[in-house]
């Protein structure tokens, strides 16, 4: 790419693990539908939106990659490696259940995530570093100077934590309380800066 990159990272429409606090990994749920109509709103307030549009493989980030798409008319595609990490025995498991029942490791899943293991799940080290190859490969292997990412949490503060240059350390700060769309523009060149 030669120009400048304008990207829209979005957080999917959310499911009902989601509403209630659950942990929910590389699980696969629908959307609520109070949900994809909240997303439906807020998607027909933007002016201005991208032309090609990446999301996770899952069902939410599917209907809500459409939904998005019906709006500007964008090119969609499924990338698996942008999927949430597979978090093993923590899925389903509620977060306030999580640290009243698992301190240490919630405190290490907290303060220093890139060191966490789930129980019969992938290291979130590993994660990292598949949805940062795959967010690189993106950014190279399109002509569009206009991209957008439909990604649930992990993901979503995996790319900002990149943006943001930071180490994996601050990851939970770079999706608590964020808007559920931001937008960034990325100098020429950023997909190589992403894998630095």
């Amino acid at each position: 790419m030669t120009g400048s990159v304008h990207l829209w990272l979005m957080r999917p429409a959310e499911t009902e693990w989601d509403a209630e606090r659950r942990l929910r990994g590389a699980t696969d749920l629908p959307a609520t539908e109070g949900s994809l109509r909240e997303l439906r709103a807020r998607v027909s307030l933007m002016a201005e939106g991208p032309d090609v549009l990446v999301h996770a493989p899952d069902e939410a980030a599917t209907e809500s990659a459409r939904v998005v798409a019906s709006r500007f008319a964008c090119r969609v595609r499924a990338v698996r490696d942008l999927r949430d990490p597979d978090l093993g025995l923590l899925e389903g498991l509620r977060t306030e259940d999580f640290e009243n029942r698992f301190e240490r490791r919630y405190a290490e899943w907290s303060e220093s995530p890139l060191t966490a293991i789930p129980p019969e799940g992938e290291p979130l080290s590993e994660a990292r570093a598949r949805i940062l190859d795959a967010f690189a490969a993106v950014l190279e292997s399109n002509g569009s100077s206009r991209v957008g990412l439909v990604v649930h949490s992990f993901a979503l503060a995996t790319v900002r934590d990149a943006l943001a240059r930071g180490d994996g350390t601050a990851t939970w700060s770079r999706v608590e309380g964020r808007a559920w769309c931001t937008r960034h523009v990325l100098p020429p060149g950023a997909a190589a800066m992403i894998g630095e």
